[in-house]
């Protein structure tokens, strides 16, 4: 820790990870990283910008799921503006041989790192119920069935994330008293973090499953064949698998991280643990400039949203939100009202 740095000023070096050894490979490293760091900097901003604009300048903000999207979104956009950025100045001044300023931006690197990083996890998985992250929040869009607006509202789900971010600086703050602590909360979280979501989806794919039983016995009972019900729950199947999708991405990113943690825990912050540490933190980086794309790509509505964004036309408004299919309620109705209709005799003409 801290080696070849012993005459500067900064205060944080004696409670982080840093050093200013030089060898060819941490130099390599160093250069390779910074790139990287730089231009995925700019993509993760812009995307992550676009996709918020798009949520709060249009009727997408009125759907909590989109809230969750948001604050991921935002979280990836902080990758971008402080992470990556003072990754970058870090790996600058460790280059120059400036330490001093290399030690303050590790110190803002690692805090916002492990920050957002932690933000994100919670909010694609569910470690603070009853109102938690998108896999708890796509289970209880099929639990609470006609409930859903009444339970998960708006104004909860911010307070949610609102406890989200609070809570990730609380946990990074443990990094500068105890690292061996620190490393054993990330891995276990990550395990939780696992087991959780995996249940959550199991018990979606079970209730997904019933749910299309019943519609395939309600289309053999009724003439319409393209009832609403059907509609909503493709809508929520395509947008869950979307969740699916990024919650997978984010830990084929993380998990190689947090095995070199394990590493550095083994054999302590060497030239090579450093140099892995840098391009697998990189690759959780990239992670913040690829969900973006995968909005875009599965979630017709945010794509539409983020077109007009760039098109300058915020007035566009979404007909019905993708990621907001919550529930069968208006299908439901629909049914109901017709099974009314039939089965209500008609008035005999005099």
């Amino acid at each position: 820790m801290g080696e070849n740095y012993h005459q500067g000023t900064c205060i944080f070096v004696k409670v982080m990870d840093f050093s200013m050894e030089e060898t060819r490979l941490v130099y390599v490293s160093n250069v390779i990283t910074c790139i990287f760091n730089a231009c995925f900097a700019l993509s993760a901003i812009t995307g992550n910008l676009l996709v918020l604009f798009a949520i709060w300048k249009t009727q997408l903000k009125l759907y909590p799921s989109n809230i969750l999207l948001s604050t991921l979104a935002f979280a990836d956009l902080q990758v971008g503006l402080i992470v990556q950025t003072s990754f970058v100045g870090h790996k600058l001044a460790e280059i120059s041989g400036t330490g001093d300023l290399a030690c303050y931006a590790r110190f803002v690197n690692i805090s916002f790192g492990y920050a957002t990083t932690a933000v994100s996890l919670l909010t694609l998985t569910a470690l603070t119920k009853p109102y938690g992250g998108i896999a708890i929040e796509r289970f209880l869009a099929l639990y609470f069935h006609l409930r859903y607006n009444e339970v998960i509202t708006k104004k909860r789900i911010l307070i949610t994330a609102g406890v989200f971010w609070v809570l990730a600086f609380v946990v990074t703050s443990v990094y500068f008293l105890q690292k061996n602590v620190f490393g054993a909360i990330v891995i276990t979280s990550e395990l939780a973090s696992i087991v959780i979501t995996s249940v959550s989806y199991i018990k979606i794919y079970k209730i997904v499953r019933r749910h299309e039983r019943e519609i395939d016995l309600q289309r053999r009972v009724w003439v319409d064949p393209k009832a609403q019900v059907e509609l909503n729950m493709k809508k929520y199947q395509r947008s869950t698998f979307t969740m699916v999708i990024v919650f997978m991405l984010s830990f084929v990113c993380y998990v190689p991280y947090s095995g070199v943690m394990v590493a550095k825990l083994k054999y302590g912050f060497t030239a090579k643990v450093k140099v892995a540490i840098d391009i697998f933190s990189t690759v959780v980086c990239i992670n913040s400039s690829l969900n973006p794309l995968i909005y875009c790509w599965r979630i017709r509505e945010v794509k539409l949203a983020v077109w007009a964004v760039v098109k300058r036309n915020s007035a566009v408004s979404p007909v019905q939100n993708e990621q907001s299919m919550l529930t069968r309620a208006p299908a439901t109705m629909h049914l109901r009202n017709s099974l009314k209709t039939r089965n209500t005799p008609h008035p005999k003409k005099i």
